[in-house]
């Protein structure tokens, strides 16, 4: 059976129809606006989801590892160039592989397999569950990092209240390449948006919301980053044609402006 939530942001209960996918209802909450799957996969039936060949190819897809380079090099701008860093979420942690080694790397994966797989593949320290249940040191991480994650996970915002636990004053929250579903192409396409599929992302975000969630867990966006142009998945006047033609017709929408998102947040230094 599927399981029935309430708005995990505001914790309301009034949402209005946004788009139905693959057999599941998208809901909007009509009081902050957050845009989620409902019903949703139950806790046993995502658990059997990410068994077996979900992570194939996250070890070895040079596209990936090129977007990794890429991410790199803006983030050590903005958070530093060394420190203790959580990548959660981190499947067999080979984004950790690619850290400057003047990072401390842990990592936390949802998956069993994928944390077993990664520790023996690359040698990382990975942890097995989620960032609430694996009991970490209070104020001991100077970088929380989400990348293509946040959109999966069923309770986003106790997640956030473990990752404020953990930061060091200062210490940043990285929200990653997150689906923007205030995006052009989530505003054009809804559900033929490339990047909803409602089985795996039970969440939608956008700026907004993103913002509301960091303020709601004593975060200060600092900064805010949309990948796309630069990247190897940009072909620009394609995608800008593929858009145009798209939006009326059919078809899925193509990689384009805004629509992943990149949130920076601080967690404030101590008085």
């Amino acid at each position: 059976p599927r399981e029935f939530v309430v708005c995990n942001l505001c914790g309301g209960s009034d949402t209005r129809l946004w788009a139905t996918k693959n057999g599941f209802s998208i809901v909007q909450c009509r009081s902050c606006s957050l845009i989620y799957t409902n019903p949703r996969l139950d806790a046993d039936q995502r658990v059997e989801y990410y068994k077996g060949e979900y992570h194939s190819g996250y070890d070895d897809d040079p596209v990936r590892g090129r977007m990794y380079e890429r991410d790199i090099q803006e983030m050590v701008q903005i958070v530093g160039e060394s420190g203790r860093f959580l990548d959660v979420g981190c499947a067999y942690g080979r984004f950790l592989t690619y850290l400057p080694a003047t990072f401390e790397k842990h990592g936390i994966e949802f998956s069993q397999e994928a944390a077993s797989y990664g520790r023996q593949r690359f040698g990382v320290d990975i942890q097995a569950g989620d960032l609430h249940s694996v009991r970490l040191e209070d104020e001991s991480y100077d970088v929380v990092h989400f990348r293509g994650v946040f959109e999966h996970i069923p309770d986003p915002q106790r997640e956030l209240e473990a990752a404020h636990r953990i930061l060091k004053p200062g210490g940043w929250l990285v929200l990653s390449t997150v689906p923007n579903i205030g995006s052009p192409c989530g505003i054009v396409f809804r559900e033929r948006f490339r990047l909803v599929y409602p089985r795996a992302h039970i969440y939608y975000f956008s700026r907004s919301t993103l913002s509301q969630y960091c303020r709601k867990n004593g975060l200060e966006v600092l900064h805010v980053r949309y990948p796309y142009l630069g990247t190897p998945y940009e072909r620009l006047w394609r995608d800008a044609v593929q858009f145009i033609a798209g939006s009326f017709g059919k078809g899925p929408s193509p990689p384009f402006f805004r629509s992943v998102i990149t949130v920076y947040a601080r967690k404030p230094l101590g008085l």
